[in-house]
């Protein structure tokens, strides 16, 4: 049974088209200008696909968007992994963000298709309201009860769900499975849901959560559509 602790922060976000995203081939510095059409990285050349509404002085800061000197594009890199060369490599990536700073879950969620679709998440919640170390990460499970066994596919709008087991070692100091691995008996399941609908993506959950101390705190935040890369073929 894997574990991961809940006090782990991960990143999400959000994708678009910009009018300026054509194929066209990478200058010798391809991540210089956050509206680069091309990224270079370890796992191939993908197009990047910018949405003109995000406003960049709005972004959720954290240190990795700090350290890509907020240049969107390059951040996306890091949230869909693409730094390092991986096996697993997505054909798609797109990354959605909530910068109300008023929400229950503050940052980007990036939804991955590949072998399979997954979500990550770099996420920061309300401590004043009791918010803990959260994240949301795993593999998604279509639940479009008209076409359950239809592959999900995060370019058109989707429903989705991921299963988790979480156990409180002590109070506020959670270990998290993600996914329907079996739990310890001490712990208890719960459920996150993932809807795309047109450019948003939301996030709640089902019962309860480990972001949150409070049992009246009850998530559901609305993300909206950042960045797309998309892995150019032969790459």
């Amino acid at each position: 049974m894997r574990f991961i602790g809940a006090i782990l922060l991960v990143g999400l976000a959000a994708c678009s088209k910009s009018p300026n995203a054509s194929a066209t081939a990478p200058s010798a510095s391809p991540t210089s200008s956050p509206t680069a059409a091309v990224l270079d990285t370890q796992s191939g050349r993908y197009q990047v696909d910018l949405d003109s509404r995000i406003d960049p002085e709005t972004l959720p800061s954290n240190a990795d968007l700090k350290m890509a000197d907020g240049n969107l594009a390059e951040y996306a890199r890091h949230l869909c992994g693409l730094d390092f060369a991986n096996k697993q490599r997505p054909d798609r990536c797109d990354v959605y963000v909530q910068s109300d700073p008023k929400g229950l879950l503050v940052g980007y969620a990036s939804i991955l298709q590949g072998q399979d679709v997954r979500i990550e998440t770099e996420l920061e919640t309300d401590r004043s309201r009791g918010g803990m170390g959260c994240f949301v990460s795993g593999a998604l499970v279509n639940t479009d009860f008209d076409h359950p066994e239809a592959k999900l596919d995060p370019s058109k709008d989707f429903q989705a769900r991921l299963g988790y087991g979480a156990w409180e070692k002590s109070p506020g100091d959670w270990m998290v499975s993600p996914g329907d691995d079996d739990v310890d008996t001490q712990g208890a399941r719960g459920m996150w849901y993932i809807k795309r609908s047109n450019n948003k993506l939301r996030i709640s959950q089902e019962r309860w959560s480990y972001c949150y101390s409070g049992s009246d705190i009850y998530i559901d935040e609305v993300f909206n559509h950042a960045v797309t890369l998309t892995r150019l073929g032969g790459s």
